[in-house]
């Protein structure tokens, strides 16, 4: 799905007046002295990607989040913070972010939330939101009674390759008060994510997969698509198996994903679904790549069919009952062949491939949540037993939690 992309980076900051301290992660936070952190979203999971490649281990952090509640009668200051990893006790992997960044990210966030944005565009960027009360700081200094918020995850990313495991990670937290420099251990709790359930692909023939995972700037970059894909096809009326479509394409059907059936990827009772877009509106090329166009349609559209129903276009959410959502955006108007409370079976065709939503030219967009609302769940790593062995590396034991170390991806589903 094109991001619904909120380039922020929260994260708030700690202080306190000794020497080195550290706590067990807690998502409602901690007071520490003068100063409570906590976590922006509420329920927010750091889920590592990893990827083994015979011995080497590929592992990506997407940072979280943070608000810094001042509550003393001092201000304070954030000098620097650093993302750590470690093995046991030993570091592996460390980022870190300079006072300038930290001055930035707190001055655009605080603009942001003065600015009342959207609270269902700001959630489905973050999470399930709690925003601090009172003043908002808009640089490193803390007042007191003032919160700051860090958008980290827009920031910065925790990287490695080598042989090691990323088991923990810190934020190294150092805080200006007064004269005294101190040093925060904040423990951020990953979770360590296997999908529980089985799933096969949900669509069939030639496909492009794109904007996956590790592309940072794009679904990375919101909380319930942290995990999520978008998928295209192509091979048809000669076009070339990486076109998605024939040259100079005049309607829907001139791309080869459009109108193609969506199979349900697993067992599940429908949760949530939506089909009031109006795909007419999307259905002329020449129309909706106007700039603008497709901003100023879901605009008018928001309050007349919902938040969800205009990004996402019509759209379907399964719940497996194992704790796991799957997601289908985009699809075509009228297609949708099921409706909350359905039971489904795998591979059940649930509907087709569309032009609806906040959507640039036909695919679908796919993700695993671990809840059925679009804008607070977290997103879930996801694997399929049917994609070809070799998509992504071949000639090498592979062992991973999502799919997509390359941000294009091309496959057959038989």
């Amino acid at each position: 799905m094109k991001s619904i992309r909120l380039y922020f980076v929260l994260i708030a900051v700690v202080g306190m007046l000794s020497p080195v301290h550290s706590w067990g992660a807690d998502p409602e936070g901690r007071t520490f002295g003068q100063v409570k952190i906590r976590y922006l979203s509420d329920g927010k999971k750091v889920i590592p990607v990893v990827c083994q490649i015979d011995e080497l281990r590929i592992v990506d952090i997407k940072l979280p989040d943070i608000v810094v509640e001042n509550r003393g009668k001092q201000p304070v200051a954030i000098e620097s913070i650093e993302a750590v990893g470690k093995e046991a006790d030993r570091t592996v992997a460390t980022v870190w972010l300079h006072p300038e960044e930290l001055a930035a990210m707190t001055g655009r966030s605080a603009a942001m939330i003065k600015k009342n944005t959207m609270p269902a565009i700001f959630q489905v960027s973050f999470g399930n939101v709690v925003l601090p009360q009172g003043k908002l700081a808009d640089s490193r200094r803390i007042g007191p009674g003032e919160s700051a918020v860090l958008l980290l995850s827009t920031g910065a990313y925790l990287h490695y390759t080598g042989h090691s495991q990323i088991e923990s990670m810190n934020l190294v937290v150092r805080i200006l008060s007064g004269k005294a420099s101190r040093v925060l251990q904040y423990p951020v709790k990953l979770t360590h994510y296997q999908q529980k359930g089985r799933y096969i692909f949900p669509l069939k023939g030639d496909l492009h997969m794109a904007f996956l995972p590790l592309s940072y700037v794009h679904h990375r970059a919101a909380n319930s698509q942290e995990f999520a894909f978008d998928v295209v096809g192509a091979v048809q009326k000669g076009a070339d198996f990486t076109e998605i479509s024939t040259p100079q394409p005049k309607t829907l059907s001139d791309f080869g994903i459009w109108g193609r059936d969506v199979l349900a990827i697993g067992d599940g009772t429908v949760a949530e679904m939506g089909d009031k877009f109006p795909e007419t509106a999307m259905s002329d090329p020449a129309v909706y790549g106007r700039p603008g166009y497709v901003q100023n349609l879901l605009k008018g559209l928001v309050d007349k069919i919902g938040f969800t129903n205009a990004m996402a276009g019509n759209y379907i959410v399964i719940d497996h009952q194992n704790g796991e959502f799957s997601v289908y955006c985009h699809l075509k108007e009228g297609s949708i062949r099921v409706k909350k409370g359905d039971h489904v079976k795998q591979g059940a065709v649930i509907g087709q491939v569309g032009n609806t939503g906040n959507s640039d030219a036909p695919h679908l967009h796919f993700q695993i949540m671990d809840g059925a609302d679009f804008k607070t769940a977290n997103g879930l790593p996801v694997l399929f037993e049917n994609m070809p062995s070799d998509v992504v590396i071949e000639a090498h034991a592979v062992k991973s939690n999502t799919v997509g170390f390359s941000d294009n991806v091309f496959f057959t589903i038989k």
